[in-house]
């Protein structure tokens, strides 16, 4: 998140869409390169660009979370998995485009998960600024450390150790605890279909 500049405001806003687009698009597979990841998440469920004046200037990356996930919220979740927009883009830009995102999630989706790293000095403050619901560290509770399997040349990480293919060596390093954060999409598209009809839920 920018820390100084112009805001986003409606002047930018009718300037720039979100549109819906495939994994391998040259625009995304550019972007995701820039992300600190440099890598596409697991399974990828929906990739949406930010254009401005039909420019290409951010990317939003949404993929299945861990099976468990469901389990934990008892409902079908999504994860928001990758988020980046170009530095030349105002302040608040990113909330705008996460907020314009999920009008274009399927219907059958009904919440979002997101992690901040606080090793890559992210703290969550754009889900924060989209009213989404801090929920704990992704390691409380556990008795012992998470760990990747990282190949130490080309830096492939790998989650789980049945994931390593045969002959390949491999690093463990160990996962860094980071901020969960949800959001309801449910309970947000009743909250806008009301105010659409001009009273707010019961």
């Amino acid at each position: 998140m920018k820390h100084d500049g112009p805001n986003f405001d409606k002047t930018w806003a009718t300037r720039c869409d979100v549109v819906l687009t495939a994994k391998n698009d040259p625009a995304a597979c550019r972007m995701i390169r820039c992300h600190y990841l440099r890598r596409w998440p697991g399974v990828v469920t929906q990739v949406q660009l930010l254009l401005c004046n039909r420019a290409a200037v951010g990317l939003i990356v949404f993929a299945l979370p861990p099976r468990e996930t469901d389990v934990r919220y008892g409902k079908k979740c999504w994860e928001l998995a990758r988020l980046w927009v170009d530095d030349s883009m105002p302040r608040n830009s990113e909330s705008w485009f996460v907020t314009r995102a999920i009008e274009h999630l399927p219907v059958d989706v009904h919440m979002l998960v997101s992690y901040a790293d606080p090793s890559a000095g992210h703290e969550g403050k754009i889900y924060r600024a989209c009213n989404w619901t801090r929920d704990g560290m992704t390691d409380e509770g556990r008795t012992t450390p998470r760990c990747d399997y990282v190949h130490p040349v080309t830096g492939k990480h790998y989650s789980r150790a049945a994931h390593v293919p045969d002959g390949v060596n491999v690093i463990r390093v160990s996962r860094v605890s980071k901020f969960r954060y949800t959001l309801d999409v449910s309970a947000r598209r009743r909250i806008d279909a009301a105010e659409r009809q001009g009273r707010l839920p019961i």
